[in-house]
């Protein structure tokens, strides 16, 4: 007879979301089974789980939850449901981006409660840098990289997990010792299961046996710095370098025009490629085929890479940045570069190892021997556990109720005006209430039914109706919930 397990809910994306972090869970998934009754809270009723784990409504999710709970954050719009179930059950998280503006902004958060979020982390800098989103409501990509929305995340998890002491030390710089004291370092683990080998990779994929190939994957963003890669790849080719480029990832063209820039290099165009998002296993021939991943990062905030833990597994030689958590990989494990001079050094570099390939696959060996020694699932799950069960016992803070919204009152009757209501909300933005007010009840309901459009005509454009009820005390009246997009 098998003894009862401990059960544990993990909020998190899973596949087919195009998503590293779903890529992670799933993983992480089949680990975590080793140890506990795993079911994952997710938001998507068609989302694939490892065999042997439930996947539960989020809306549902307390509903037989022991105390047990794993959040999945990073900093995009398909988060925002774990945010919600953080708020509800508190547990671990594993903050893959401690940014987590863009995730604020995208997920309908008060722009009261942002600011305050910017506020508390180096409220001297938010005070400043902060004024023209605070003021004017602008936005910049500086505020990504200036600020983090973390506080609440450190605040409601009995434990916080990141990937490298890069980030949890930034954590600790903006909120403090004592605000980060529960925060944990777990490395990213090394996929489960056997990589592809390299001559099957390249014969799916129609790639020569001796084409040198670079190689850069997931989604091409400004902070990768495919500058840098495309003036490199430039220079090693104008010095007689062949090879060839395969980005295996998808083109946001809103944040990094990547075709467009490969454009711009008729020499660069003639041997790159872009493959569109990749399913993970074209994602690991591609990688297993590479002889080297590029994986830059400018600027970072601590982000770990799951291609790069891909490429450790396959023994592909890797090519970082000397900055935040990538830093902290052994010099023998990895190439790093520099921060000045990146282009001159990278094309210099891809040069030499195109005409002495043997030094590359050299280098992907001590990688995947380090990953093995440091990255291994069974390692991470069993570290996992470790954070999970010291945490039980870890207070949360409280969620704080916000204000309610300004309650305006305005005395309706059978003569109410768009007019009048217009000059209430005149000057005003954001949340608000107001009443239309009447002596009793039925005398409200004869006014619906002498004016049946009654809200249309008396609403102005800049007014959106979020809510409205029959208020009965203590004043009888039509409460209405507003959002007021510009000055009425």
């Amino acid at each position: 007879m098998t003894a009862a397990r401990d059960t544990l809910t993990v909020w998190t994306p899973l596949p087919p979301e195009r998503n590293g972090i779903a890529d992670y869970a799933h993983g992480l998934l089949g680990g975590l089974d080793g140890h506990y009754d795993c079911r994952a809270a997710c938001d998507d009723w068609l989302a694939r789980a490892p065999e042997g784990v439930a996947l539960v409504d989020p809306a549902l999710a307390h509903r037989g939850a022991g105390p047990r709970v794993l959040h999945q954050i990073g900093n995009n719009p398909g988060h925002g449901f774990v945010l919600r179930g953080l708020r509800r059950m508190p547990g671990v998280t594993t903050l893959h981006d401690p940014g987590l503006l863009y995730l604020y902004e995208t997920t309908g958060e008060p722009a009261a409660a942002i600011d305050a979020g910017m506020a508390a982390a180096l409220p001297g800098l938010a005070a400043v840098y902060g004024r023209h989103r605070r003021e004017e409501g602008l936005q910049s990509r500086a505020n990504h990289l200036l600020f983090d929305l973390a506080g609440e995340v450190l605040a409601r998890s009995r434990a916080v997990v990141v990937h490298s002491r890069f980030a949890r030390n930034r954590l600790r710089l903006a909120h403090g010792p004592a605000a980060t004291a529960h925060v944990a370092v777990i490395p990213h683990f090394m996929p489960p299961g056997q990589m592809p080998s390299r001559g099957a990779a390249r014969a799916r994929l129609g790639l020569e046996q001796g084409e040198f190939l670079v190689l850069t994957a997931g989604f091409a963003t400004a902070a990768k710095r495919f500058d840098w890669l495309i003036a490199a790849l430039d220079m090693a080719l104008a010095h007689g370098a062949r090879l060839r480029w395969i980005h295996a990832g998808a083109e946001r063209a809103e944040e990094y025009a990547l075709g467009a820039a490969i454009a711009e290099r008729p020499a660069v165009a003639a041997i790159a490629r872009v493959t569109g998002y990749c399913e993970e296993t074209v994602l690991d021939d591609h990688i297993a085929a590479a002889d080297v991943l590029v994986n830059l990062r400018f600027p970072s905030s601590g982000e770990s890479s799951g291609s790069l833990a891909r490429a450790f597994a396959a023994g592909t030689c890797c090519i970082v940045s000397e900055t935040g958590a990538y830093a902290e990989l052994p010099r023998d494990a990895v190439l790093q570069l520099p921060l000045t001079g990146t282009p001159r050094i990278l094309g210099e570099t891809l040069r030499a190892l195109a005409a002495a390939p043997d030094r590359a696959a050299g280098i992907g060996a001590l990688g995947r021997r380090f990953a093995l020694a440091e990255m291994a699932l069974p390692a991470v799950a069993a570290r996992y556990r470790e954070v999970i069960e010291e945490s039980l016992d870890r207070p949360v803070a409280g969620t704080a109720l916000p204000d309610p919204p300004p309650l305006l009152v305005l005395e309706a009757g059978a003569g109410l005006r768009p007019a009048q209501v217009a000059a209430m909300l005149a000057g005003r933005q954001g949340r608000c209430r107001l009443l239309l007010a009447m002596p009793d009840l039925p005398g409200l309901a004869a006014l619906t039914l002498d004016r049946p459009a009654l809200l249309r005509g008396l609403l102005p454009a800049s007014a959106d109706l979020l809510a409205m009820r029959v208020q009965r005390t203590p004043r009888p009246g039509l409460l209405l919930d507003l959002q007021l997009g510009w000055p009425a």
